[in-house]
């Protein structure tokens, strides 16, 4: 009897251990987990739009809160585009990067969904004005071919979209321009990281240098160091949960004496930071992220995002005066992610296909190695892991050609 519980409590213990590894293969299988949190940000979101949206209804605290579902989208980003690169570095000692086709990557990845949103709001809008029929607040309620194309090209200076939630897109697109410089930063001088990530928050915090772009970049790069702790299992880990507990109440307490709820506040950085070195090291946590529902909503969950605040919008405005919100929201909620499905069936599903990714990358980094080569930027940069010795840095060359986890996000 002794003998069969030792069995049983084994067979548990590599049922939890098998648990784990499959959520950190680096084989290059998307991780369920991390998909898992996606749905949890982009649902954080639709809850925000859904209650500022409804008319006549007070901002309750809970839901003014899912606005951080972008701050944890944000340190999302950076962990998934930094985790393959630091997997294989881990193997390998030393890798190339090459720049070129990572901005590939990343141009078909964010460009092609989000052309097509801010075209169909472009032409859904168009048609409801000359009908005279108002648009949703999530909209602007009146726009140009001037507006479609800053949006077009994430020119943002002034703030105003088709689409409000079109925002953080032109902050993410910016922020492809710093990452391969951050990573091998992090990479190659740590402590050098962690400086210029103070530095970056006591900027926005203490000077003029604040802004959003300024303000939000400590969550992505936060991101990167959530990659290296999840690669080299590192002991840190176990504090993550203490650490997002004190983060929680002192973003609490920078909202009651500097900020308003909005994606600047470092301590909501923190604590995203935390929940996501939390999920990559607790197995009970990852099983419950990893839930098939919820990991084919993070999949979708940027197609959602693009295209969901306008149907939230819209629908709570006509629901709510009837029904109530608590009738009008679930409503909202089933429209605004049925639209993100579409979304990422017919557009964003094609062409995050390997084939279509590989064809793609091939072409287009050519392309973009003649941008680079005429205006003077490296085509790639040579990274090696620090414990590398000289031989293995300078006579190994890897090309850089690790999947983007987040689908790429």
């Amino acid at each position: 009897m002794y003998a069969r519980a030792r069995v049983r409590k084994h067979v548990a213990s590599l049922r939890l251990k098998r648990n784990i590894v499959l959520a950190r293969s680096n084989d290059g299988r998307r991780l369920d987990y991390i998909d898992g949190l996606r749905a949890v940000a982009v649902l954080l979101v639709m809850l925000f739009h859904s209650r500022v949206h409804a008319p006549g209804v007070t901002l309750g605290h809970v839901f003014l809160e899912g606005t951080h579902g972008v701050d944890l989208f944000f340190v999302l980003s950076g962990f998934c585009l930094s985790l393959p690169t630091l997997e294989k570095l881990r193997r390998e000692g030393s890798l190339r990067f090459d720049i070129a086709a990572f901005a590939a990557k990343r141009v078909l990845r964010i460009f092609p969904p989000y052309a097509v949103a801010v075209l169909a709001f472009a032409l859904i809008g168009t048609y409801a004005l000359s009908r005279g029929v108002a648009l949703p607040k999530g909209m602007l309620a009146h726009f140009d071919a001037l507006d479609v194309a800053r949006d077009l090209f994430f020119l943002d200076r002034s703030n105003q979209h088709l689409n409000q939630s079109f925002w953080s897109l032109a902050v993410e697109f910016r922020w492809y321009f710093l990452f391969p410089p951050m990573l091998l930063l992090w990479v190659s001088r740590a402590r050098a990281f962690v400086a210029l990530l103070v530095a970056v928050i006591a900027a926005n915090e203490l000077t003029r240098a604040t802004s959003t772009d300024v303000g939000v970049l400590s969550a992505f790069m936060l991101g990167i160091v959530a990659a290296h702790i999840r690669v080299h299992a590192h002991p840190f880990a176990r504090f993550a949960p203490a650490l997002g507990f004190v983060a929680v109440f002192a973003a609490l307490e920078l909202e009651n004496v500097r900020h308003f709820p909005v994606q600047t506040n470092p301590g909501w950085h923190v604590a995203a930071f935390a929940l996501v070195v939390i999920a990559g090291n607790e197995g009970w946590l990852q099983r419950i992220l990893s839930w098939r529902w919820l990991a084919r909503l993070g999949v979708a969950s940027y197609s959602i995002y693009l295209v969901h605040e306008p149907i939230v919008s819209a629908t709570m405005s006509l629901f709510v005066p009837r029904y109530g919100f608590v009738a009008a929201l679930p409503v909202a909620l089933a429209l605004g992610l049925a639209g993100g499905f579409a979304m990422w069936a017919i557009v964003e599903r094609p062409i995050t296909q390997r084939s279509v990714v590989a064809a793609f990358v091939a072409g287009a980094s050519k392309r973009m190695s003649g941008l680079f080569t005429f205006t003077g930027l490296p085509l790639e940069m040579r990274i090696s892991a620090p414990m590398a010795s000289a031989p293995a840095a300078t006579g190994r060359v890897i090309a850089f050609a690790g999947r983007d986890q987040a689908a790429e996000s």
